[in-house]
């Protein structure tokens, strides 16, 4: 097998630190009903994310489908990024989808999400719906971080484009936090 075959089959797996996962998660909570987005700051392996810091975009468009950035304002989060980032890099960005009446939220990349992509980052969305029932933080079947805080339901799961387009496919990327989870007994 090929070295790039052999990548392309590796799974993928994000590591969210307590620090970033509250951010997502608080972010996500305060504009229920309508999208936040943001970037995700900490170390990329071969096949690992370490997501150390999220920073959600304060000035964002928000709307119930989607979400806008003012690409100025980009740059100049950009540009603090690489002054103080502390050996830290750019690793991908964060979003929220919502659930809207009986329409529940998830955590699959719409086709917008997928144009938009950032290639080779790593992508997170955070899926918020109201809760009907209390449940503890745990990975699902499907390999994301799930579990209620407040009056509601959080999944989120990551995904990952190697170039950014309606018609590319993404790789799901598996979610583990350890500060909420514990650590994996195998």
């Amino acid at each position: 097998m090929s070295e790039q075959a052999n990548k392309e089959t590796l799974q993928l797996a994000a590591y969210l630190e307590l620090p970033a996962f509250l951010v997502i998660v608080s972010s996500s909570i305060e504009v229920y009903h309508q999208e936040t987005m943001g970037y995700l700051l900490g170390i990329k392996g071969e096949n690992k994310f370490l997501v150390r810091y999220a920073i959600p975009f304060q000035t964002v468009e928000r709307g119930f489908a989607h979400a806008t950035i003012d690409i100025d304002r980009v740059g100049r989060i950009n540009e603090i990024l690489k002054e103080l980032s502390a050996g830290l890099e750019l690793i991908g960005d964060f979003h929220s989808h919502t659930q809207f009446g009986d329409s529940m939220a998830t955590v699959i990349p719409s086709n917008a999400d997928l144009m938009s992509s950032m290639p080779g980052k790593l992508n997170l969305i955070c899926a918020v719906n109201q809760k009907k029932r209390k449940s503890k933080w745990q990975e699902n079947a499907r390999k994301n971080l799930v579990g209620t805080v407040g009056a509601y339901h959080i999944e989120i799961g990551g995904y990952y484009v190697a170039e950014a387009g309606i018609n590319e496919k993404y790789q799901r990327v598996l979610i583990k936090c350890p500060a909420l989870t514990g650590l994996d007994k195998k």
